[in-house]
């Protein structure tokens, strides 16, 4: 469990009846008090009213309690989770950096606030993005506005399984999408899961062929289509030991989590295609950098090092690098700038860098260097392993 699905169960119960304390409370108002009070006055025992009614307050106080109950659970998760997700010691890394000071700078200030205010724009947050501009002279360009809005739009369209507006953005932007060097794959995702989704095999096939067909080339679109030809409702030759309806019911709940997991996928091709079409980071910044800083450890391990450092070197938190590598996962490794290891050259456009068979890689200039004396592929120079010129292949950051 993380945050998110913390959050998550958080808000469910809040849109539950089950788990509301004023749904038992309002029945005990509405319904008890008002029957007793009419049974009293039709001339009724008052000491066995009064009786039934102590039992139905203690019958409400138990719901109430049972609801309360699921509240604190909830609650409890939350604050597990922001407890693994932030250092518990954040407070006194933050005492630390009090010279300087955390943020004091106006620069500093004002490059968080666009962070933040470019994080609640690329989610739709409307609200939150117009509270902000009012409290800081920033904001959010109208162009922008525009594009998430759309974004946010087809992302939500894709989740209820309409992808049309996804194809149809695909359609606008063909031109793009099919430029190289990186040629997307998005529209012909897109097109597999309305064939996949439509039920009637002649209809599947008409609309493979009026919109796949330019996709053989490089997708295996005719596997797709002769799949058609296969009955997937034909038992097989020995079923699994269970009730028909079990099976049925499994393979229900298969499809519907596959179907699930490849609208997932679509909406994360989707919206790293848009924000490249756009020139958009491919992740959400404030996401990133809070990651880093908090599950990551990052703010940690530096701090550990200033500590270190500072008993042996003086004050270094007024430095501006630290002589030290911090561990990063693969996904968070960002390289804007390569430099050749062999060379010590930065690559340039003209210098681009080569990946080798071996997944090395290195400045274009030296591996034609290694090449030189008519030799037809080269040794890499960390390991064993030989690449022919035609081989390597170009890599971009």
């Amino acid at each position: 469990m993380d945050i998110t699905t913390a959050l998550g169960a958080l808000e469910s119960l809040s849109s539950s009846t089950s788990t509301s304390s004023s749904g038992p409370l309002n029945a005990l108002i509405d319904n008890q008090f008002n029957r007793a009070k009419s049974r009293i006055i039709a001339g009724e025992d008052p000491k066995l009213v009064i009786a039934e009614l102590q039992k139905s307050v203690k019958n409400c106080k138990k719901d109430v309690e049972k609801g309360l109950k699921s509240w604190y659970g909830a609650l409890g998760n939350v604050g597990k989770e922001v407890d693994k997700a932030f250092p518990p010691n954040l407070a006194a890394i933050s005492e630390a950096y009090s010279d300087p000071p955390l943020f004091s700078d106006p620069e500093a200030i004002r490059a968080l606030d666009e962070v933040i205010l470019e994080s609640l724009g690329r989610r739709g947050i409307w609200e939150a993005v117009e509270a902000m501009e009012e409290e800081t002279s920033l904001s959010y360009p109208s162009s922008k506005r525009s594009l998430s809005t759309e974004l946010q739009y087809i992302l939500t369209s894709i989740s209820s399984s309409d992808l049309q507006p996804a194809l149809n953005w695909c359609e606008s932007n063909s031109s793009f999408l099919s430029s190289p060097p990186h040629p997307s794959s998005l529209p012909y995702y897109l097109h597999k899961a309305v064939f996949r989704s439509i039920k009637n095999r002649q209809e599947a096939i008409v609309y493979a062929r009026k919109n796949m067909m330019q996709y053989v080339p490089t997708q295996p679109v005719l596997k797709l289509i002769t799949s058609c030809l296969y009955d997937p409702t034909t038992p097989p030759l020995h079923p699994p030991k269970s009730t028909n309806g079990d099976i049925a019911m499994s393979n229900q709940e298969a499809e519907e989590k596959e179907r699930k997991d490849e609208l997932e996928e679509l909406r994360k091709m989707f919206q790293n295609e848009f924000c490249r079409r756009y020139q958009w980071s491919k992740e959400d910044p404030l996401e990133v950098v809070t990651e880093l800083g908090s599950r990551g450890g990052t703010l940690d391990k530096i701090e550990k090092a200033r500590r270190v450092m500072g008993e042996h070197l003086g004050n270094v938190r007024k430095w501006d690098e630290l002589p030290m590598e911090v561990p990063l996962p693969t996904s968070r490794r960002y390289h804007s700038v390569f430099v050749c290891p062999v060379s010590k050259e930065q690559a340039t456009e003209s210098n681009p860098p080569k990946m080798l068979t071996c997944g090395h890689v290195i400045a274009e200039e030296s591996f034609n260097r290694l090449l030189k004396g008519g030799r037809r592929s080269i040794k890499c120079p960390y390991c064993p392993m030989e690449t022919s010129q035609s081989v390597a292949q170009r890599l971009y950051f």
